[in-house]
C-alpha cells in the first residue's frame, strides 16, 4: 500500500491538485484559513512550474546520480565480479510497434549496457521481474532476455528469475542464486542509491554501475522555459526520494 501511494504520488501533477485541495480544506476548518489560503494559493503552480524547469529539475535529481561514478565498459572494475545484474524497467508488449520501440529509455541502456559489458568479458547475466502489465504475455524478465540476446548475448549465459514487481521483490528473487557472489549492478543512476541498499539487506556486495543519467556531470546555470523533460526528470527523483522514504522508515 505505502509503495502504491509512492508511485501515485512521484508526479508534481498530481501534487498541484492535492496542494489546492488540502488549502482549500484548510480554509475552510481553520480559524484565518482563508488569509493563509490567499497567500498560499499560488504554491501548486508555483510547485509544477519548479519542477518543469531545467535547472530545479537537475537540483533534485542530481544528488541521487551523482552517488556513484560511472564506470567505463573498458574498465577492469567490474570484470573481478562474478556476475552481472540487470534489473528491470518497462516494456511494451505490441507486436505492432517495430521492435526498438517497444523499449523505453530505462530498459534501453540497461540492457545495451550490459550486453556491451558482456562482450568485454563472458560473464553470466541474471534477470529478474515477473509479469508487470496486464497486457503483457511473458515476464519483464524473458523480454530482457529476448533483448539481450538480439545484441549478441548466449542464452546459455542469462539466467531468468521472472519474479518481482517492483526493486524489493525483484532483489527477492535474485537474491537466493547470488549468495556469496560479487555482482556489477547496472541500472538507472537514480535509481542505485535505494538498489544497493536492498541488495546490502542481503549482504550481497555489488559494483553499481549507473546509466540512463538524466544530468550531466557538470551543470551550470541556466533558465529555460518549462518544459516536459524538466517534469519527468523531477518526476524521476521524487520517485526515488519517495522510495528511499519507504525503505528507511517502513521498512
Amino acid at each position: 500500500m505505502l509503495q502504491f501511494l509512492a508511485n501515485s504520488l512521484s508526479s508534481p501533477m498530481v501534487h498541484g491538485p492535492l496542494l489546492f485541495l488540502i488549502l482549500q480544506l484548510f480554509s475552510r476548518i481553520v480559524p484565518k484559513g482563508k488569509r493563509v489560503y490567499q497567500w498560499l494559493s499560488c504554491l501548486p503552480i508555483l510547485w509544477v512550474f519548479f519542477c518543469s524547469l531545467v535547472y530545479p529539475s537537475v537540483l533534485l535529481i542530481k544528488p541521487l546520480e551523482d552517488q556513484y561514478p560511472t564506470v567505463k565498459v573498458s574498465s577492469k572494475l567490474w570484470q573481478n565480479a562474478d556476475a552481472i545484474v540487470v534489473l528491470a524497467c518497462n516494456h511494451f508488449d505490441d507486436e505492432g510497434l517495430p521492435f526498438v520501440s517497444r523499449w523505453p529509455q530505462c530498459t534501453m541502456q540497461r540492457n545495451l549496457h550490459a550486453a556491451l559489458m558482456y562482450k568485454e568479458k563472458h560473464l553470466p547475466i541474471h534477470l529478474a521481474a515477473g509479469i508487470l502489465n496486464e497486457l503483457d504475455s511473458a515476464s519483464q524478465a524473458h523480454y530482457n532476455k529476448t533483448f539481450l540476446m538480439t545484441l549478441g548475448v548466449s542464452p546459455n549465459d542469462i539466467y531468468t528469475h521472472p519474479q518481482g514487481h517492483d526493486t524489493e521483490s525483484e532483489v527477492d528473487a535474485l537474491a537466493p542464486h547470488l549468495k556469496n557472489k560479487y555482482v556489477a549492478l547496472v541500472t538507472s543512476a537514480s535509481h542505485l542509491p535505494r538498489a544497493v541498499q536492498y541488495f546490502e539487506l542481503h549482504d550481497i556486495k555489488v559494483l553499481p554501475i549507473p546509466v540512463e543519467h538524466l544530468s550531466r556531470k557538470n551543470v551550470s546555470f541556466t533558465i529555460g522555459l518549462p518544459n516536459a523533460f524538466s517534469l519527468y526528470r523531477s518526476e524521476r527523483a521524487i520517485h526515488e526520494y519517495l522510495g528511499l522514504i519507504y525503505q528507511r522508515y517502513f521498512k
